[in-house]
């Protein structure tokens, strides 16, 4: 019942950020444990195994905007939390704040190639397809070819080594350090929605609840023949 519980709390988790940009729901197995000691073959438990970030893409919502971009395909940003943690994320809703540092829709601060990609004063700021961070300093020609100043670093991972924290934010599961793929390539002006479908979590959710409701049952129903033989016990004597 418990491990039914933490279904229906990640499953709510994912209906709550269907409108996160770049958001990945988690899914995980629940398999029977057998107790592996003479004497103990016949008891069997419930157990679950690591949950899993799903991998699939979102579809891509054009915005026009310069600083948004998605990963096209496997890939994903490397960026560090507020609280100074290398972190993995596909959200590309990018801003460039009073401080100049590049960051996303999550505040994270996003890495390039030598560290957090700090933005001088410009008119003009963009990210290209291979994740270049370009500019046109103030006072250039409007034709002028725009200054790269750095490059987002792109990441690929494999599913198994991807882990969720406890505050949203993905990270590897080895924490290894992220290396830069160069094959991974970006849409620009266009934003990944997550990749939750509203009407299939909410049939996970009512089977987890009628799962959850039959186990609720059958606890009823163990408790019912308990006493029943309790009673002829007590009426034996």
């Amino acid at each position: 019942m418990r491990l039914q519980m933490d279904n229906q709390r990640m499953i709510a988790a994912g209906l709550a950020n269907q409108n996160t940009v770049g958001f990945k729901r988690d899914y995980g197995s629940v398999f029977s444990a057998y107790f592996d000691q003479e004497g103990g073959a016949d008891r069997v438990f419930p157990s679950r195994g690591p949950a899993v970030v799903d991998q699939e893409s979102g579809k891509i919502v054009a915005t026009d905007n310069p600083l948004d971009a998605s990963i096209d395909g496997e890939g994903y940003f490397v960026g560090t939390s507020p609280s100074g943690q290398t972190v993995i994320t596909r959200r590309g809703d990018f801003r460039v704040g009073a401080d100049r540092v590049l960051r996303n829709g999550e505040n994270i601060t996003m890495d390039g190639d030598s560290g957090p990609i700090q933005i001088p004063a410009a008119e003009t700021i963009e990210i290209t397809k291979d994740g270049s961070v370009a500019i046109r300093p103030p006072g250039a020609e409007t034709n002028a070819e725009p200054t790269v100043i750095g490059r987002l670093r792109l990441i690929k991972a494999t599913p198994d080594n991807i882990v969720r924290g406890d505050e949203g934010l993905m990270r590897l599961r080895d924490n290894s350090v992220p290396q830069p793929d160069a094959t991974v390539a970006l849409n620009t002006k266009g934003l990944e929605s997550s990749n939750i479908n509203a009407i299939d979590a909410m049939v996970e959710m009512l089977n987890a609840s009628r799962t959850f409701e039959i186990h609720v049952k059958l606890l009823a129903t163990a408790k019912e023949l308990d006493d029943s033989t309790a009673k002829l016990m007590r009426s034996d004597r």
